[in-house]
């Protein structure tokens, strides 16, 4: 098997490198009613097939969007090196925990049978090590009143968690971890078209690469590469 690192992968890498503040990206998806919806979400990191990772509370308006349709687009703008990164594919919430339902699913949809991230503890220690590492601020997030309610009809949002730590031997703190470890998700992203924009040059340069099946139609194939203009 080879182990030549896919050419799209090395320029995001490389950028990412360049810009090491520019971890936001603009995330598109298609709502029940078939609309277009965008928020800026965080970047989680790149798995070993290379899919890249951010992070949901599942409460929110993303998992029901995926869920009537995993295709997905990235807008990342990368500011230092005034390049941007257009990115479509499709997307899957990972299971919450090894006993969740859904994993023949994401396994399927993301192309990991028989690869390292085609098992469920892959994913379980992948959780635990994002979790570990956000901020004790965006942890409490995840165990507040579910979003989108009327303030009137919730408890006083000055009794609200303001941080949390990742564990805890504290009875009290282990119950607010619970609530908020349990609705935090990993969205993994499956990329099958990727066009980098590079705006320095002149002329700018445009760059795209895209996913071809084989003629049989199998989930296998290759990455195309192509320079077009601007």
């Amino acid at each position: 098997m080879s182990t030549t690192k896919l050419a799209w992968v090395s320029v995001l890498e490389k950028q990412l490198e360049e810009n090491p503040k520019c971890i936001v990206f603009a995330l598109s998806t298609l709502s029940p009613e078939n609309k277009p919806r965008v928020r800026h979400v965080n970047y989680r990191g790149l798995t070993p097939s290379n899919l890249i990772l951010t992070s949901t509370d599942l409460r929110w308006s993303k998992p029901v969007h995926l869920n009537h349709s995993s295709t997905i687009e990235i807008a990342w703008w990368l500011r230092d090196t005034n390049t941007q990164f257009r990115i479509t594919g499709q997307a899957f919430i990972i299971p919450p925990s090894a006993g969740s339902e859904g994993w023949d699913k994401v396994i399927e949809g993301l192309h990991l049978t028989g690869k390292e991230e085609g098992k469920k503890d892959w994913w379980c220690k992948k959780k635990d090590e994002l979790w570990s590492v956000l901020s004790g601020h965006l942890r409490a997030s995840f165990g507040r009143p579910i979003p989108g309610r009327k303030l009137e009809e919730v408890d006083d949002s000055g009794e609200w968690p303001e941080t949390i730590p990742a564990k805890s031997d504290d009875v009290k703190e282990q119950k607010l971890i619970e609530k908020a470890w349990s609705n935090f998700a990993i969205i993994a992203i499956r990329p099958e078209a990727v066009e980098f924009l590079e705006l320095n040059p002149i002329p700018n340069r445009r760059t795209q690469w895209a996913w071809k099946k084989t003629s049989d139609g199998l989930e296998i194939g290759s990455w195309e590469e192509v320079k077009v203009t601007f």
